[in-house]
């Protein structure tokens, strides 16, 4: 009989063993860099569950959980709740900075609501994440990092695609969609080009910089390269999974974007006409990717 209760003993802690850790996978880049293409390779593999835009909503969490960073608040003390109300019913004491959680529950609370809209609730999909256009965009975005604080084995995959094609369909498909008849201003249209090669350069800059905190967990992509096999053995052993089943979804791919109407005629020759204004531009984040300013 005691051999029996020592067998059980051992056996409980592996057979109640708390599940294996969070492992996100997060795609982000600018518009029109490939992202959604790249979200559908990665959901043809049903170990996967990866989501799409949701208006950078997680900004705000991000923020809310960094602005109330004080001395004071989350306290590092590990009392469990009982011991919380306990101390804050005690009249010694000034309760005027008690709280229910600390600060591992706070963080706790956060990593349980963002799981909340994005993991599997049927449980069938083991790895879940997000495809978003939106971060990193400034300073003051601390999206990212929250991800990172929240679930350390994060997988985050920065996709990216030359200026010039990125500036052309962002433009084309997005800004000027219902004035295809070629009657833009050229002085607006040479200020948005020159802000969107701007703008591309920031974000890719702040997600290098952040990466390089991270740099076992994430994996910079090409969008030229996304046809290319070798990119999707690189992606499997980066996110430690079988092949996945890319060929189908890139020999759909077709930019949506117009390129023979008078207003994409007209973007392409301004975009030719500004090149070495963009390429300045850009320089810092063509550099930092491994492209040579002469392929943009």
């Amino acid at each position: 009989m005691d051999d029996k209760l020592v067998t059980i003993e051992l056996l409980l802690p592996q057979r109640f063993s708390a599940p294996p850790p969070d492992r996100p996978v997060i795609i982000v880049g600018s518009g029109r860099c490939g992202s959604t293409l790249l979200q559908s390779v990665l959901n043809s593999n049903p170990e996967f569950l990866i989501w799409g835009e949701h208006n950078g909503f997680l900004r705000r969490i991000a923020a809310a959980y960094y602005d109330a960073a004080h001395p004071r608040f989350p306290d590092k003390s590990d009392l469990d709740g009982e011991h919380r109300i306990k101390r804050l019913r005690d009249g010694r004491r000034w309760p005027a900075w008690d709280n229910l959680c600390g600060e591992a529950e706070f963080l706790e609370q956060f990593r349980a609501f963002v799981r909340s809209f994005f993991a599997d609730p049927t449980g069938r999909a083991t790895r879940w994440g997000f495809k978003e256009i939106r971060y990193a965009r400034d300073g003051q975005d601390h999206t990212l990092r929250l991800m990172f604080d929240c679930f350390p084995q994060t997988r985050l995959i920065v996709l990216i695609r030359e200026p010039a094609p990125t500036i052309f369909s962002m433009l084309s498909r997005w800004a000027f969609a219902e004035n295809r008849h070629g009657d833009i201003q050229t002085d607006e249209l040479d200020q948005r080009i020159l802000a969107a090669a701007d703008s591309w350069n920031v974000q890719y800059m702040h997600l290098h910089v952040l990466s390089q905190a991270h740099a076992q967990n994430w994996l910079p992509l090409r969008y030229e390269d996304l046809a290319s096999p070798k990119t999707y053995h690189e992606l499997s052993r980066f996110l430690e999974a079988a092949p996945f089943n890319y060929q189908s979804h890139v020999d759909r791919v077709k930019d949506a974007s117009n390129k023979t109407d008078p207003t994409a005629l007209l973007i392409q020759q301004r975009i030719a006409y500004l090149q070495p204004q963009i390429t300045a531009t850009t320089r810092d984040a063509l550099a930092a990717y491994g492209y040579s300013s002469a392929a943009s």
